[in-house]
């Protein structure tokens, strides 16, 4: 039998067979069995009143933690964390780790200049001390803002946000004007920074491009370990060949204690050095090249141009100039707002490369090529002459009342193939293009076909800089984009690099290159070597891109006439060089009503070495452009004479 007690929950187990005397349960009288149930009943109390402590003693363990933790974190969290911070170490990046950039000849035309940067514990100065410390930069440093830096000392105080930076990229004489300060107050630190350096300034501006901090959007997509404490490369050679030249900065900590003693300092990661790079770029002649524009826009009073040497028998990038253009120690050190207003809010845009991104119409430049598709699709042979009376007249196929006339720059009467490029006779390159009287032409589809071929209308695949694609029209093109059918008039156009056909100066420099190289088409590139402190990475060469689309003989006769354009044509004033050369003047209107200015040739004739192709927006005579081209070859042969 089961006797179940409800409140405090036991039971007793009876055996029926045994005689129980109800009084033995319920009298006061003790009895055996009264005994055991009590003794029973005590031991489950005790059980219970522990287990109820132990449960009140956690529970006020776990809210007193809980109200520690609430404590620490939003009461006084801001004072605790700036007292763990003055506790724990205090780490920058330290070293000079970006890559160098040399020219071919070994010139350092980017490397690393070590500056100091002025850092500051607001939290340890005194309101007074700090109204202090900022009369002494404004009187010491211009640029300086009393009220500005004031503020933000006292905010950074407040808030207990730690370091703030207070001047940046200090040179050594600009040191010696706070050392005593720094001296006399341990609130201040100099720490030494590694910066990017450009020695040359804007000469090689358009080759190299620039290094500057890193931005938030970069950091997001990048894939490698960046810090928003990095430099990276943000155009040209720097931003192409960023991976090879980023290396890892140093890391400099020093342990503080509570008190502020510095109680173990040093390295905690050793400076890992980028790859350095050797350019293709000739020093000298980039200074030349670079000097040679830069004056003739000066003396022309233009604003815009561009030029390209190339290796005539490599494809190598010699020189390379871009203006107008910009100084790229300006965006390393961090632009002001007249340096950002200047760059980027001018109408000439100084940041665009137009020696690679600048697509615009050649004018007569285009001439050799159309000479040697006529003579390869056999259209007319070399010796044929044509009569050229200053002008052609064409009437209209839907109304032959109306007549079209395209005109020649000049009457050059009875011409041949090489004196047509070398006096440039428009109405000898429009009947040879499209067809005039008894004479066929090319046609637009052969026309593109090899202008294509010369590796116009889509990029050469040199990798520093983004190209322009230029632009082969054809009839497909013109119905699509402009809305009206081809013309023979589009036709006439094209054949003398007017109308709609556009190119980048580099690829008139690479299509020029065919000619002066017998026949290959070579695809420019402007590193040579990317080697590390001990050892070559990687080595660049010459790329065909095409060889052999043109015969030899359409190669000599174009070079024939662009010799001849030296000696009695358009490009005579290069005849007084001190070695022969060869090339091709343009003159292309533009949409503005004015002139580009156009040269592209090579030299020594007999055994080209070198392209120059020049550019002048707006420049009205293809003079201008031959002039600059003359400080180039010159610079060039002069060159080569001290060498050998």
């Amino acid at each position: 039998m089961n006797f179940f007690n409800k409140k405090n929950r036991f039971r007793i187990n009876i055996n029926p067979k045994e005689s129980i005397n109800p009084e033995d349960i319920f009298s006061d009288v003790a009895s055996p069995l009264y005994d055991e149930i009590n003794e029973k009943k005590l031991e489950v109390s005790v059980e219970s009143v522990r287990f109820r402590m132990f449960f009140i003693t956690v529970f006020a363990l776990f809210a007193f933690l809980a109200g520690y933790l609430l404590y620490v974190n939003f009461i006084h969290g801001k004072d605790y964390k700036a007292l763990s911070q003055k506790n724990a170490q205090e780490s920058y990046e330290v070293g000079s780790s970006r890559g160098e950039i040399k020219t071919s000849d070994g010139r350092v035309v980017a490397s690393v200049q070590l500056v100091f940067e002025l850092v500051a514990d607001p939290s340890k100065f005194t309101e007074d001390e700090i109204a202090y410390v900022v009369d002494y930069m404004v009187v010491n440093f211009e640029n300086v803002s009393y009220d500005k830096l004031f503020e933000k000392l006292m905010y950074y105080k407040q808030q207990n946000f730690g370091n703030l930076v207070l001047l940046k990229n200090l040179s050594e004489s600009d040191v010696e004007k706070i050392y005593t300060l720094v001296n006399y107050y341990p609130q201040l630190t100099l720490r030494e920074k590694a910066l990017r350096y450009y020695p040359d300034q804007n000469i090689f501006s358009h080759v190299l491009g620039y290094a500057a901090d890193i931005s938030k959007e970069d950091l997001a997509a990048l894939e490698e370990e960046y810090t928003l404490s990095d430099d990276i490369g943000k155009k040209g050679v720097e931003y192409y060949f960023e991976k090879y030249l980023k290396g890892v900065r140093g890391v400099f900590a020093k342990f503080v204690s509570s008190t502020g003693e510095v109680v173990k300092e040093g390295l905690i990661r050793e400076t890992i050095k980028g790859k350095n790079i050797k350019l293709t770029i000739d020093y000298q002649l980039q200074v030349a090249s670079y000097e040679a524009l830069r004056k003739s826009l000066e003396t022309n009073n233009l604003t815009k141009g561009a030029v390209v040497v190339l290796n005539a028998k490599t494809g190598a990038v010699l020189a390379l100039a871009s203006m107008p253009d910009f100084n790229p120690n300006y965006f390393t050190r961090g632009l002001n707002d007249a340096q950002a207003d200047a760059y980027f809010n001018n109408k000439n845009n100084p940041l665009f490369n137009r020696a690679v991104a600048g697509e615009y119409a050649v004018g007569s430049v285009i001439k050799p090529i159309i000479a040697a598709a006529a003579l390869e699709e056999g259209v007319i042979s070399a010796n044929t002459n044509l009569f050229t009376k200053g002008f052609i007249e064409v009437p209209s196929i839907y109304d032959p009342s109306v007549i079209y006339r395209y005109n020649d720059w000049k009457n050059h009467g009875a011409v041949d193939m090489i004196e047509a490029i070398a006096v440039s006779s428009n109405v000898y390159f429009y009947t040879i293009g499209g067809g005039y009287e008894n004479q066929k032409g090319l046609g637009i589809e052969r026309i593109a076909k090899y202008l294509k071929t010369f590796n116009w209308g889509k990029p050469v695949g040199i990798s520093f800089a983004t190209e322009g694609d230029g632009l082969v029209p054809t009839p497909d093109w013109k119905q699509k984009v402009v809305g009206e059918p081809w013309s023979v008039g589009d036709t006439y156009n094209t054949s003398i690099g007017q109308g709609y056909v556009l190119a980048t100066p580099l690829q008139v420099a690479v299509s020029t290159g065919v000619f002066a190289s017998g026949g290959k088409l070579l695809r420019p590139f402007i590193v040579e070597e990317i080697y590390s402190q001990d050892a070559l990475v990687e080595k660049f060469e010459s790329d065909i891109i095409n060889e052999n689309f043109i015969s030899p003989q359409a190669i000599d006769v174009a070079n024939r006439g662009m010799r001849q354009a030296v000696i009695v044509g358009s490009s005579s004033y290069l005849a007084s060089l001190p070695l022969d050369v060869a090339g091709k003047t343009g003159t292309a209107q533009t949409s503005s009503s004015a002139n580009n200015a156009w040269f592209s040739g090579f030299g020594p004739y007999n055994d080209p070495e070198i392209v120059v192709t020049v550019l002048l927006e707006e420049g009205e005579t293809s003079d201008n452009a031959v002039r600059v081209a003359y400080d180039i070859f010159a610079a060039f042969f002069e060159k080569s004479q001290v060498v050998e």
